[in-house]
């Protein structure tokens, strides 16, 4: 198992789970949304191909409509 940070909560996951692996494993809506790892940003296209390392961290950002 390796550790990354979602959003400043811990998790363990499977060493070579992608993050798409990631959101489906942790329940997360996929519409409306932006991921940065480490603070550089994955575009969605590259969510099943990005592996995730030990310590990594993750930020998701939702989109939320503004008047």
């Amino acid at each position: 198992m390796i550790n990354i940070k979602v959003n400043n909560t811990f998790h363990k996951i499977q060493p070579n789970s992608t993050v798409q692996m990631v959101l489906t494993t942790l329940a997360i809506p996929v519409n409306g949304i932006a991921v940065a790892i480490n603070q550089d940003i994955i575009t969605n296209t590259d969510w099943d191909k990005k592996i995730l390392i030990d310590g990594d961290q993750i930020l998701i950002i939702t989109a939320t409509q503004g008047g």
